[in-house]
């Protein structure tokens, strides 16, 4: 409690400023991505895949990147099939306060979500850090649920801490389109502002979903699958970066695929 208290009276301290102009937060995106197996596959026999993926969010003059509200994450030549595994919807998460009660087999992946955090007065101001683990659950046909956890007393260390507390599922939509599938979600307001004056802004993400298969009438299934969309030898992984003002912004990430 007494630590928890420190941190309270450190974030109070940060909002004590003199009203100072700042430049507006322009901010810079970069993606990485890639599947394991790299193979294409096609419409008649797709292959099963891993997916490794991850994402940066800077400020080009270094102040704190400006809030992100949506994502639209692509993956050119990628399906899910999440109809066809348990699933764990972020309602009951969120209910539950836990993910303890999510059925065997319905956590997909994990992952990290790396934060700065300061007053939102101060774009300038980032310091304190906020790690949180994410887990990925399929929450049924083209629903999944992103779990995120974090505190200020995880017994790892100070590098995998949040000044404050965080239990939060995220409802995140799978979207069929022309070139494959896009999974979008919007952040919880309680996420972007988890105190009174406060901004916690996304710099860092970095996730795996695994290769899940299972039988269907003699043929392997899995949840993520590869239909094609290679294009000399690489597959398009785009996200489209939506921030709480201002334009929305993309990165593109080129995965081997043959």
């Amino acid at each position: 409690m007494r630590k928890l208290r420190i941190i309270t009276l450190a974030i109070a301290g940060l909002l004590v400023l003199t009203a100072i102009a700042f430049a507006a937060q322009e901010n810079t995106y970069t993606v990485s991505a890639s599947t394991s197996p790299t193979t294409a596959g096609t419409t008649k026999k797709p292959v099963p895949v891993q997916v490794k993926f991850g994402y940066t969010v800077g400020e080009k003059s270094q102040q704190r990147p400006a809030l992100i509200k949506k994502y639209d994450i692509n993956f050119a030549g990628l399906q899910v099939n999440g109809s066809l595994f348990p699933g764990c919807s972020q309602a009951k998460i969120d209910q539950d306060q836990t993910d303890a009660n999510c059925p065997k087999g319905s956590l997909m992946g994990t992952g990290n979500v790396e934060n700065a955090a300061g007053p939102t007065n101060d774009p300038t101001n980032r310091a304190l850090s906020c790690h949180l683990d994410l887990k990925f659950y399929n929450s049924g046909k083209n629903k999944a649920a992103l779990y995120l956890k974090g505190g200020p007393n995880d017994p790892r260390g100070a590098a995998k801490s949040c000044p404050l507390e965080v239990n939060k599922a995220i409802d995140a939509n799978f979207v069929q389109t022309k070139k494959g599938t896009s999974l979008v979600f919007s952040v919880d307001d309680t996420l972007l502002h988890p105190a009174p004056g406060f901004d916690n802004a996304v710099i860092n993400v970095n996730s795996v979903i695994k290769k899940v298969t299972k039988k269907v009438k003699g043929k392997t299934r899995g949840f993520f699958e590869s239909f094609g969309g290679c294009k000399n030898k690489k597959r398009a992984i785009t996200v489209t970066f939506t921030p709480v003002s201002g334009v929305a912004g993309k990165a593109q990430s080129l995965a081997a695929c043959k």
